[in-house]
C-alpha cells in the first residue's frame, strides 16, 4: 500500500481501522507504523471521525428545555398572511415543472447506455467537463462511452 492508497482508503472507510476490510487494514497498519506522513494522515482521519461523532450526538431534551421554548412562543408577534393560489402562480408553477421535466429528459438522454451508479465518471464528465480535451484550444470533450 502506498500513501496515496492510504489517503483514498481513509476517505472511504474512515480513521477506525477496525471498520476496514481485513486485508486493507493490515496493509494500512504496516504503512502507518513505518511512515510518518501516513501516521499523520491516520491521526487526522481519527480526529475528523471523533469530531463528526461528537457533532452527531442528539441534544439533551428535558422538561426545562421544552419549557424555555414554549415560554417564548407567545412573545413573538405573528402576522397573519393569507397565501392563495392565483392564475399567475399556477402559470409560473406549470412553467417551472415543464422546465424541470425537459432538463431531466435532456440529462437522461445524454447519459451513455448501460450507465450505473457505480460508475459516476460519465455523469461527472457531463457536469464538470472532461480533462481529455484539446488543451491548446481550451475545448473539452466528453466521452459518452457508447460504442457503434
Amino acid at each position: 500500500m502506498r500513501t496515496k492508497d492510504l489517503e483514498v482508503a481513509l476517505d472511504r472507510y474512515g480513521g477506525d481501522l477496525t471498520r476496514w476490510p481485513a486485508k486493507l487494514a493490515g496493509e494500512a497498519e504496516a504503512l502507518i507504523a513505518g511512515d510518518a506522513d501516513a501516521a499523520r494522515m491516520a491521526a487526522a482521519a481519527r480526529a475528523l471521525d471523533a469530531t463528526l461523532d461528537e457533532a452527531m450526538q442528539p441534544l439533551p431534551v428535558d422538561a426545562a428545555f421544552l419549557g424555555r421554548i414554549t415560554a417564548h412562543v407567545g412573545e413573538t408577534p405573528h402576522h397573519e398572511v393569507a397565501v392563495r393560489a392565483t392564475p399567475r402562480f399556477a402559470a409560473w408553477a406549470g412553467a417551472a415543472m415543464v422546465a424541470f421535466l425537459v432538463t431531466g429528459y435532456a440529462v437522461g438522454a445524454t447519459l451513455p447506455d448501460g450507465y450505473t451508479q457505480d460508475d459516476d465518471a460519465p455523469l461527472a464528465g457531463l457536469l464538470i467537463g472532461s480533462d481529455t480535451g484539446d488543451s491548446a484550444s481550451g475545448v473539452a470533450t466528453v466521452d459518452t462511452g457508447s460504442q457503434m
